[in-house]
């Protein structure tokens, strides 16, 4: 016992402080551990932190001058947000930022054979002359995807000018423009995933014609003034998602997409929507805004239109406002011919009502998930309502989620 409480209070085999490495990462013999480890873990670990910090492991020592460059699918996200010198003054620190990815891109990285993605998030650094500079590095640096979030962007057109013709795999964009929106000029021949958020129709659309083999759209919260139509007519397009916000009421959506697997339309609905039938649809999944008091015209008739276009699909997903907007519509629901799985997002009387022209619609649906608003007085008129050749085995998945499903007998 008196060894043991020795070997405690013996000063060499405790660190002080309590510590087992001294400040700068050594051990208590005072070797460097971290730097004695191999480049190819050194340039894992760095590629965990954000660039900045990175690239200024590049002072540490000799052994970390060179490893930032050497990191596999190098990945960039310059935010100028993230001081680089926080005790700085405000008037300084987006010239410290100018000048950082300057170097990073023209000095640091300028043997680099490629990089995998290049992320500028620019929320007080706006001009576009510069941006446009590092936009070309890092397409000299032949970046496999591009992602570019920039607020009140001027000088617009040298941005936008310095994409033509890139080889980018995958782009997004998030523009929002000191003024209006300017002409465009594009040319995407490689483009497969492309992301817009606020930009104007007529900008995305001339985007749109010059990406050829595009297969996954998104398009967020884009503006235009009213009678202005989004024109999304791309023969290799797979997946779609579109998203509007109050200032696109008033807009309209013309869509030709005869390969589109996967449609998921959010936020206000068009004031008309132009589309055939989607035949190779899978999944549509349809979320209309809460306030439909909003719309100014006949938006029942175009919740019509848009369920008739995705008709076709085999998982379809619906909000409690569109189901609303469905059972308010005078013309008779389509046929849903491959239709094998059905939710509703909240159940309310309106939708109660619509089920059962749901289900003689849906020859070949299965399982209808309720998400929320199980009432099982409404349940039990539900299945009064419908003839002998149903048979409805409820179950519940979750304390609000309540699955239906459904069989029919055939005759002999």
């Amino acid at each position: 016992m008196d060894i043991i409480q020795k070997r405690l209070r013996s000063p060499e085999k405790a660190p002080m402080d309590g510590k087992t490495m001294d400040d700068d990462g050594a051990g208590c013999d005072g070797i460097d551990r971290i730097s004695s480890l191999p480049d190819e873990v050194l340039c894992h670990i760095l590629s965990f932190l954000p660039t900045k910090y990175a690239v200024a492991t590049s002072i540490l020592s000799t052994k970390w001058k060179n490893l930032f460059p050497l990191i596999p699918n190098l990945r960039l996200r310059l935010d100028d947000s993230l001081l680089l010198h926080p005790e700085s003054a405000p008037e300084t620190y987006l010239i410290s930022f100018m000048n950082f990815v300057d170097r990073l891109l023209n000095v640091t990285l300028h043997d680099v054979p490629s990089i995998y993605t290049f992320c500028l998030i620019c929320q007080k650094f706006d001009d576009g002359r510069e941006i446009a500079n590092w936009v070309r590095a890092a397409l000299r640096l032949n970046v496999n995807r591009m992602d570019l979030r920039i607020r009140r962007l001027k000088n617009t057109n040298f941005m936008l000018d310095s994409l033509f013709g890139c080889n980018i795999v995958s782009l997004n964009l998030l523009l929002d423009f000191a003024d209006d929106a300017p002409e465009c000029r594009f040319s995407l021949p490689n483009l497969k995933m492309l992301s817009v958020q606020h930009m104007k129709f007529d900008a995305v659309n001339v985007l749109l014609e010059c990406c050829p083999v595009l297969e996954y759209l998104v398009v967020y919260n884009c503006y235009c003034y009213p009678g202005e139509i989004l024109r999304i007519c791309i023969p290799s397009l797979m997946a779609l998602k579109f998203a509007t916000g109050v200032n696109c009421l008033g807009g309209e959506l013309e869509l030709d997409a005869p390969k589109l697997e996967y449609f998921n339309y959010g936020g206000f609905l068009a004031t008309r929507v132009l589309a055939k039938t989607l035949k190779c649809l899978r999944i549509a999944r349809l979320d209309l805004d809460k306030n439909v008091s909003r719309y100014s015209y006949g938006s029942d008739e175009q919740a019509a239109e848009l369920i008739k276009v995705c008709s076709g699909a085999e998982k379809l997903w619906l909000s409690e406002n569109f189901v609303i907007m469905l059972h308010h519509c005078y013309h008779p629901l389509p046929r849903f011919p491959k239709l094998v799985a059905l939710a509703i997002k909240v159940m309310e009387p309106h939708g109660w009502e619509l089920l059962p022209c749901l289900l003689y619609s849906a020859p070949k649906l299965k399982k209808l998930y309720l998400k929320a608003g199980f009432d099982v007085e409404q349940y039990e008129r539900f299945k009064a309502s419908l003839d002998e050749s149903f048979s409805i085995c409820l179950s519940q998945r979750s304390e609000t989620c309540f699955l239906l499903e459904i069989q029919r007998k055939v005759e002999n």
